[in-house]
């Protein structure tokens, strides 16, 4: 690529001092969630120049919030103790904040202090079980968050990943189940039955019927959050805002499936093959796909039993969005089913592809407005590389990969 190269170690340090929440705040405009230091990291995976990545940040970054010019680093010891002390917030006292979105600044502060005294691994590994069956939050951006900072490396920004899972946490985790009540044989998740559940799930009359009546109530009825959020909310185990009825039966479904050797490898298959089987360009499935890479970021990191959990939270949620989007064009076959050897030599290699997507801006585009589309050819392009059979054989993940790619820089978002 023309234009000066950069290193990871560059990147990491210019988000850091630069381009973190010492500066533009981690939500604007009430709930939006700041892509700044996802669209950087993508752009740095696909290979773009120092130019390229300061040009989006500086159009990015219009959008943003900017924090006070004498706001306190709080993430140092000196501010640190001075604001965790004035507000006796401890770790403990902190679960009250559990979702509350509020006090960001006291969680940044209280995590800033696990990722120093035990290191970003040890930090993930210790709060990362307690925090992930609240993954939905802020439209899956919390666990977004956290992976791209995992994936560039950094104490501070993976400090503000664990405080936004915290601050925007949204319950799906696994109901406890009552003895005598696992099934005691569970199917195969196939791809037969995934296409079964999407035709099952795709304007699914009992889910839509209590998601309007839930958005029709308080607290989501005055809620100032935007539409996709409210929607994803009714399908949650919130207690205010989600449907039992619709939670439970969503979680029936996932329950039957045999889930126990579910990986990121699995789950980003099944979320690109997804955002396919819906023709236009999903902006709500394209969260599934960011997401699912995120997760994988840090999934060596859990327990198996934790692992199996994060990876059902995960669907739950996805199939959650998918119902609420109500999309209409769900195709009616398997996207796969074709002859792919005869397909894939006429799709555009990968090196053409990025090119494309790093030239989009050239063609009168705004840098800002880009950030999904980087993010979903970064997911699809770095998940291109693996050659294991999983929801996907290797030939249709060449395929799948491609096709997402092309699908998201060649069309607009669909109805959002």
């Amino acid at each position: 690529m023309a234009g000066r190269a950069v290193s990871a170690v560059q990147v990491q340090q210019r988000l850091t001092r630069s381009w973190s929440t010492l500066h533009y705040r981690m939500e604007y405009s009430g709930y939006l969630s700041n892509h700044l230091l996802h669209g950087v990291v993508a752009l740095f995976d696909l290979g773009a120049s120092e130019e390229k990545i300061e040009d989006f940040v500086e159009s990015y970054s219009t959008k943003l919030e900017e924090v006070e010019f004498n706001h306190e680093d709080v993430t140092q010891p000196g501010a640190r103790a001075k604001l965790l002390q004035g507000s006796k917030l401890t770790l403990e006292g902190s679960w009250a904040l559990l979702g509350q979105r509020d006090n960001f600044d006291g969680l940044l502060a209280l995590y800033a202090v696990e990722v120093e005294e035990l290191g970003i691994d040890g930090a993930v590994k210790k709060h990362l079980p307690g925090l992930v069956g609240g993954l939905a939050g802020a439209l899956l951006h919390s666990i977004i968050q956290l992976g791209y900072a995992y994936h560039i490396g950094g104490g501070r920004l993976v400090a503000e990943g664990l405080a936004y899972m915290h601050y925007a946490y949204l319950l799906f985790d696994e109901p406890e189940k009552l003895n005598g009540e696992e099934l005691c044989e569970k199917k195969k998740f196939s791809r037969e039955e995934a296409l079964h559940l999407v035709r099952t799930l795709k304007g699914h009359e009992v889910l839509l019927g209590e998601m309007r009546r839930k958005l029709q109530s308080k607290p989501l009825i005055d809620l100032e959050i935007g539409g996709i959020q409210k929607r994803l909310s009714t399908m949650s185990g919130d207690a205010e805002r989600g449907s039992s009825v619709a939670f439970k039966l969503i979680w029936g479904m996932i329950d039957s499936y045999d889930l126990s050797k579910m990986d990121g490898v699995f789950a980003i298959d099944l979320a690109l093959w997804l955002y396919m089987m819906i023709e236009h360009n999903d902006f709500v499935i394209l969260h599934a796909v960011t997401s699912a890479w995120a997760l994988q970021q840090v999934e060596r990191l859990l327990e198996p039993k934790d692992r199996e959990r994060s990876w059902k939270v995960w669907l739950h949620v996805s199939l959650s969005a998918f119902v609420t989007n109500e999309a209409k064009d769900v195709r009616t076959s398997d996207v796969c089913n074709r002859r792919l050897e005869d397909q894939l030599p006429s799709i555009n290699p990968w090196n053409r592809i990025v090119a494309r997507t790093l030239s989009l801006a050239d063609g009168g585009l705004l840098e800002g407005d880009l950030v999904h589309t980087y993010k979903l050819v970064q997911v699809a392009h770095n998940h291109a590389e693996n050659s294991e059979t999983a929801f996907l054989t290797a030939e249709e993940r060449d395929f799948i990969t491609r096709e997402s790619a092309l699908k998201a820089i060649s069309l607009e978002f669909g109805p959002l």
